[in-house]
């Protein structure tokens, strides 16, 4: 210890940061591999013919969704569950989608159209459509499926199963009570554009960076909590044990809010890895992905106001940097000086590269867009100054036609 204190003290000022930053790569690196050895994977399964399934109800709130509306009802309806309804709840949409979900429903029966009631005083939108869709279901468990996710054959009977039961893997010991009360899964994202692979990695990797799963799957740590709502399993008692979407009814971020009072609560809650159970395209235009991230990482900066901003800077500088120093370098007259510097651009270069490509693979991009990383980082940090000068100055952001101010 006492030489590498002796070492950092013969190093410059930018020799230090150049240090600093090779060393927080390298630890971003075995940290990311650390948070995908802790999401145990779930995949299709098909009912078991020797056991008994409760009925469960998928719910999905539907507000301008004419786009992805059918494709959402044909994934919900190609399981083969035996006990299934699906409840789409129409949330005050001004285009086709009730006339489309009502046209679905009138050929099977396990289709089911919520007029949904206009939004009160004191509810965000989603929780207002969800505590409507969840008061007209019947099943033992609700499903909440976000409009634009599209269920896989299998998925719905894996999640029960492994709700109910628990599960052993190299990461987890069974639950011992035999299972979780609330279930939710990583869904596969569709990234068909440029814009999008080069933009949604980088604001999903910086999220999963955030978050220990680890903590986030123990009951240890009530205070961590994790869920994604676009696919989330709860159990009906559970859901009523922690007041519903009642409780949260004005969160943005409902459900991050469900599953700290879930935990809170002392229910067993689960997240895990599910890309082969259901896929979702979050964004289709560049304007939806503007109105849509900036409602989430203001949400995100609320609930960890400490870490947001010097982790924007950290990643700004840390995909900045090795451009930076391999240029640089070619303006340097000491040839040993460049060779130093185009080591360190060169590490810091491959590090990030790694760190990337493991974001990257399971989302289904394309090797070369690793190196548009800066390109996306630079938008996760105008995406997140912009959401947080829009609240700042009253005028709040928007979802959906709506405005929110906190």
């Amino acid at each position: 210890m006492n030489a590498i204190v002796r070492w950092a003290g013969r190093l410059s000022p930018g020799e230090a940061v150049v240090a600093s930053l090779l060393a927080g790569e390298a630890w971003r690196l075995a940290w990311g591999v650390l948070q995908t050895g802790a999401l145990a994977p779930i995949h299709p399964k098909r009912p078991d013919p020797n056991r008994t399934y409760p009925p469960v109800s998928v719910v999905v709130p539907a507000r301008n969704e004419a786009a992805t509306i059918d494709a959402c009802i044909d994934g919900a309806l190609a399981q083969d569950y035996p006990d299934l309804e699906i409840l789409v709840v129409d949330d005050c949409s001004t285009d086709d989608t009730a006339a489309r979900v009502s046209a679905r429903a009138s050929v099977d029966p396990r289709v089911h159209l919520v007029a949904g009631a206009s939004l009160p005083e004191g509810w965000a939108g989603k929780p207002w459509a969800l505590h409507q869709g969840i008061a007209r279901a019947r099943g033992e468990w609700f499903l909440l499926v976000d409009a634009d996710t599209c269920l896989h054959p299998g998925a719905v009977t894996a999640v029960v199963d492994a709700a109910r039961d628990g599960w052993s893997s190299v990461t987890d010991a069974p639950a011992p009570d035999g299972g979780f009360s609330v279930l939710s899964i990583l869904t596969g994202q569709l990234l068909p554009t440029w814009w999008e692979r080069v933009v949604q990695p980088a604001v999903l990797g910086a999220i999963m960076e955030s978050l220990p799963v680890r903590l986030v799957n123990s009951p240890r740590f009530p205070g961590i909590a994790m869920a994604n709502g676009q696919f989330l399993l709860v159990r009906r008692d559970a859901h009523d044990a922690i007041g519903g979407y009642a409780a949260i009814r004005g969160e943005i971020a409902e459900d991050i809010m469900f599953a700290r009072r879930a935990k809170r609560h002392g229910l067993r809650l689960r997240l895990a890895a599910g890309q082969s159970l259901a896929t979702t395209r979050m964004y289709t235009t560049p304007g939806a992905l503007w109105e849509g991230w900036t409602k989430n990482l203001h949400v995100g900066s609320r609930l960890l106001p400490g870490i947001v901003m010097p982790g924007l800077a950290y990643l700004l500088s840390a995909a900045i940097a090795p451009w930076v120093l391999l240029f640089a370098a070619n303006r340097v007259r000491d040839h040993r000086d460049a060779r130093r510097m185009r080591g360190a651009g060169g590490a810091l270069l491959a590090l990030g590269i790694l760190h990337r490509r493991a974001i990257d693979r399971p989302l289904g991009v394309p090797r070369r867009y690793a190196l548009a990383q800066p390109l996306g980082v630079l938008a996760l940090v105008v995406l997140m100054v912009a959401s947080q000068l829009r609240v700042l100055s009253g005028r709040g952001v928007t979802w959906k036609g709506r405005r929110y101010t906190r």
